[in-house]
């Protein structure tokens, strides 16, 4: 014979903080979700929208000059008193201008070998590393000083992406990205003036 269960109190007759009174707060939370889910999205802050604007516009300004900055130094590199078709004057500076005009910062999430690519190729990076291993056959063609702004050029496109993509905003907007641009500007203008 089975015992009849007595009904469920109703709910005002629940005590705080019973089990009862615990699901119905969140069966009641859960509804208000449900609601709250339905409603349309409020309209955008103008004052938000408006530094969201100004913000993206500044980063198309820098990516550009970093753009820029890569053509030019592809131009010097592809300039240096070396041989027709060397490596450093085709591949090398190649790679140069294309990693300087495809930086993404929102390229965070895509690791290979433990780094985000900030937009570069896989292939292009390779190719920026190659320069370590082909330094010392450019000694009878380049001044020391020519080799080390070379260097010095292929570490900051190198670098570029590592930082843009380890933290962006700070990059772009603290002037971090035209810093390195403005190395790499001075250092390939310096060797033709000194000489």
């Amino acid at each position: 014979m089975t015992t009849p269960h007595p009904p469920a109190p109703p709910l005002t007759d629940v005590a705080t903080g019973s089990p009862a009174a615990v699901e119905s707060e969140l069966v009641r939370f859960a509804r208000l979700s449900a609601e709250r889910r339905s409603l349309p999205e409020p309209p955008p802050d103008p004052e938000e929208a408006a530094v969201l604007a100004a913000e993206a516009e500044h980063e198309r300004v820098v990516l550009a000059e970093a753009a820029a900055v890569g053509l030019r130094a592809a131009a010097w590199m592809r300039g240096l008193p070396l041989p027709p078709g060397h490596w450093v004057r085709g591949a090398l500076a190649d790679a140069v201008e294309e990693a300087m005009s495809t930086l993404d910062p929102a390229d965070a999430d895509s690791l290979v070998d433990g780094y985000s690519q900030g937009g570069v190729r896989e292939s292009v990076r390779k190719t920026l590393d190659g320069l370590i291993y082909c330094l010392a056959a450019t000694a009878p063609d380049l001044a020391p000083r020519e080799q080390a702004a070379l260097l010095a050029v292929v570490s900051c496109v190198r670098g570029i992406p590592r930082l843009l993509a380890n933290d962006a905003w700070t990059v772009l907007h603290r002037g971090e990205l035209a810093a390195l641009c403005t190395v790499i500007d001075c250092t390939i203008i310096e060797p033709t003036r000194r000489g």
